[in-house]
Parts: C-alpha cells; sequence; structure tokens
C-alpha cells in the first residue's frame, strides 16, 4: 500500500502562506481578526523524494499568535490524526519570519515533473486557460482527457491507484464541466506562477476557481495547474 503523506496545520492570529517544495498548499489571514484557522491536504503529488522542504513565511501576526504544524505519513486507509499537529515555536520580534521543516519521502514524481516542465509566461498560460474554454464549450471530452491526463497520471502513481479507475472518475468530471459554456476571456484570466514560473495556476481574476459552474444548490469548481512540458503545454495539478 501506498504511504499517504498530510499536512496538518492549525494557527491562530497570523497572515501566513505556506509552499511544499514551491508549491502553494497553506494561507492563513488571521493576523488582524486574532481568530484560528486551519488546514489539512494530502502532499503526494508535490513530493520530490529527499529533502522535501515545507517553507512557511509569516507576513503579520498578533502577540498571541500560535502556529501548531506537522507533516504525517500513514499507509492507505490508516486514520491520520489531523489534530495533532506539532508546536512551532515562532521567532520573537515582528515579522516578517520564515519557518522551515525538512522531511524525505519514497515518492519523487513532483521532482520528475519539474525536470520535465519549462519555465513559462503569463501570456502563453492565459491563451493555454482560452484553450481550454474553448475544449469544453465544444464538448470535445477526448481532447480534454489528453490535457488532464499528466495531472491524473501522476496522481494515481503517487497515491498508488489504478490510473484506469482514476481516468474512468475524471471521464464523469469533464462531461459535468462541458453542461454549461464557460464564458470568460483572457481579461477574466489569473494566471499565478510557482516554482520559478514552471507551474502555473490558471484561476479568475477574484482568486477562486477559473473553471466552476454555478447552481442554485452550490458550485462545482475545478483546480487546474499547468506547465509548459516538451510536448506542450498541460494540465499537470
Amino acid at each position: 500500500m501506498a504511504q499517504i503523506w498530510q499536512l496538518s496545520a492549525n494557527y491562530r492570529g497570523i497572515d501566513a502562506t505556506g509552499t511544499i517544495n514551491g508549491f502553494p498548499i497553506l494561507k492563513a489571514d488571521t493576523g488582524e481578526s486574532g481568530e484560528a484557522g486551519f488546514t489539512t491536504a494530502p502532499l503526494n503529488p508535490v513530493l520530490v523524494g529527499k529533502g522535501n522542504l515545507l517553507r512557511i513565511e509569516i507576513s503579520r501576526k498578533t502577540p498571541d499568535a500560535e502556529l501548531n504544524c506537522s507533516v504525517q505519513d500513514a499507509q492507505t486507509g490508516d486514520i491520520v490524526d489531523t489534530g495533532n499537529a506539532e508546536n512551532i515555536p515562532l521567532p520573537a520580534g515582528d515579522p516578517p519570519h520564515v519557518i522551515e521543516l525538512r522531511f524525505d519521502s519514497p515518492q519523487d514524481g513532483f521532482a520528475k515533473l519539474l525536470a520535465r516542465a519549462k519555465p513559462s509566461d503569463e501570456k502563453t498560460m492565459v491563451e493555454y486557460a482560452l484553450k481550454l474554454r474553448d475544449m469544453l464549450n465544444a464538448k470535445d471530452t477526448e481532447g480534454l482527457m489528453q490535457a488532464f491526463r499528466p495531472k491524473f497520471k501522476d496522481i494515481a502513481e503517487s497515491f498508488g491507484y489504478p490510473l484506469e479507475m482514476v481516468l474512468q472518475q475524471v471521464g464523469g468530471m469533464v462531461e459535468a464541466f462541458t453542461s454549461k459554456p464557460m464564458e470568460f476571456e483572457a481579461a477574466d484570466v489569473l494566471a499565478r506562477p510557482c516554482c520559478d514560473g514552471k507551474l502555473w495556476h490558471l484561476l479568475a481574476k477574484d482568486g477562486n476557481a477559473l473553471f466552476r459552474i454555478e447552481e442554485e444548490d452550490g458550485s462545482l469548481s475545478l483546480d487546474l495547474v499547468a506547465a509548459m512540458l516538451p510536448e506542450g503545454p498541460a494540465v499537470v495539478r
């Protein structure tokens, strides 16, 4: 069975951002209110093997600020206690503060992706977002499955899932997103880089998911991260 690596963080009275190997994984915005917050996320798709780096940058904190954060590993099916994060002493004085934690993992698929991906630019990635829009509006499910394949192939490998099972679930998701037209234009797209410009989050200008369907009883959204691979742009996370 595959190991599952899980980030658990709870905090109070801090504004902070956190990355794993340069990939955004945590955002806290309670440095003004002093309120508490909590984040948990699986990390397998963004692990590089030896020397994984969790980096937390704190830009604001209250006098009684607190940060508890751990990366735990477990076998598939085990229960991870996400409320048992380790206390991280905050540096004295005013921010900015940087906290770094390192750990090793057997999974290294993210390192392989970063080795293949080439730095890109905002214009190229906005154009790719529009291409995906047009494919959705044309109900080009075959083309979309090909575009999404690198993302879900890596997810299947990092968690030890059968690829065909994952792709079958993706097929249903793609069909759901072709049910209503996507009407955004280039000016509506926020392409946000990470990992030295090799990966790009495709977002709406308000920071929410670019690809989403709003309905009376809720919404459906798709988080997409694209990269320029040797064979062309693709959705990779």
